[in-house]
């Protein structure tokens, strides 16, 4: 469409500038951000796209951010002199299960507090791109 009518352009462009922060897919966000990239002309609709690039993504740089997160949910030094060792501590949960062959064994599984605060961090309010609701959030080409 962006090619075929390029009077629409602007207000095409404009329009896929305003959606940028509600698109979920991995896919159609590279499709998006191509389009915006070949046809933005102006500075002002480069800015615009710019900034709401930015806002989807979140902080930068990303792997500082989630170590940031990682090291919030890491207990202060007064609950380390508390629970000294902690962090190498795993919880054990045993059950019983019954085999295909209707024989009986026993289901164990092991947790520690390292998995637990990677699934805080994991579970952390993020920018729609970088979200766990977003599959495609990092798919290397």
């Amino acid at each position: 469409m962006v090619e075929k009518f390029p009077a629409l352009r602007p207000s095409i462009t404009e329009h896929l500038i305003r959606t940028l922060p509600e698109i979920k897919s991995g896919k159609v966000y590279r499709g998006v951000l191509w389009i915006l990239g070949e046809y933005v002309e102006s500075v002002n609709e480069i800015v615009d796209t710019f900034q709401e690039v930015r806002k989807v993504l979140g902080e930068i740089p990303i792997l500082a951010v989630e170590q940031r997160l990682l090291d919030e949910t890491t207990p202060t030094h007064d609950d380390e002199d508390k629970r000294e060792g902690d962090e190498k501590k795993e919880s054990v949960t045993t059950r019983p299960k019954v085999l295909a062959d209707g024989t009986y064994a026993t289901e164990t599984a092991y947790s520690s507090t390292a998995s637990a605060r990677l699934e805080a961090v994991q579970a952390a309010d993020k920018p729609p791109l970088r979200g766990r609701h977003c599959p495609q959030a990092y798919v290397p080409s």
